[in-house]
């Protein structure tokens, strides 16, 4: 079987689905490689292939998460508020970002 670029998304997609779960349940130290793979339904070994440790997968996830949370602060700043509406929405999307 020849592996194709969508087989290819599709299985990090299931294993930074499945992570992010996991890291969200359990946090870093919790979490376990061989849960995450359970989780997205591949071998550990594959997971290995995709992400070569814990660290790097934990990064890629917080990267994402990152990338979501300053998208909602920049639309946040674009928005016609007041200086003191911008300071609450921002607070309030943080504290749901953190929770």
């Amino acid at each position: 079987m020849i592996k194709t670029v969508e087989t290819d998304s599709h299985t990090k997609e299931k294993i930074f689905m499945a992570a992010s779960e996991i890291f969200e349940e359990k946090g870093y130290s919790g979490a376990r490689m061989q849960e995450i793979a359970d989780r997205a339904g591949i071998n550990k070994a594959l997971l290995h292939y995709y992400f070569r440790s814990k660290d790097q997968l934990f990064k890629a996830v917080f990267i994402v998460l990152l990338k979501k949370m300053f998208e909602k602060i920049t639309s946040i700043l674009r928005e016609d508020l007041t200086f003191k509406e911008k300071i609450k929405k921002f607070l309030d999307e943080n504290i749901e970002f953190m929770i």
